[in-house]
């Protein structure tokens, strides 16, 4: 539960998942971590997400990573500095 509410997919392959989340986090990384939504690691970049809604893309196997889109566009700024704005649309799409 929270004041704000966002929408947030994933998107793998031809299939997606849409989420409500409720939040009173301010930034995108921090409510979809606290919601176990998303996982990884951080480095000198900040968060470098691994597995979204359970789902591991590795890039050294596969050449595999999670691509931040902000209202269908690529992300400008990481998922660990991304200000939640009310009515914009967050997606991680398995990208190649």
């Amino acid at each position: 539960e929270g004041t704000t509410t966002l929408t947030f997919i994933v998107e793998v392959l031809e299939n997606s998942v849409t989420f409500t989340v409720n939040t009173d986090k301010k930034i995108l990384g921090d409510a979809l971590m606290e919601l176990g939504l998303i996982d990884g690691t951080f480095d000198s970049y900040g968060l470098y997400v691994k597995v979204v809604n359970g789902i591991t893309a590795d890039y050294d196997k596969n050449q595999r990573y999670w691509a931040l889109y902000v209202n269908d566009a690529y992300a400008s700024s990481g998922v660990d500095t991304t200000e939640i704005k009310a009515g914009e649309i967050y997606k991680f799409v398995y990208s190649k």
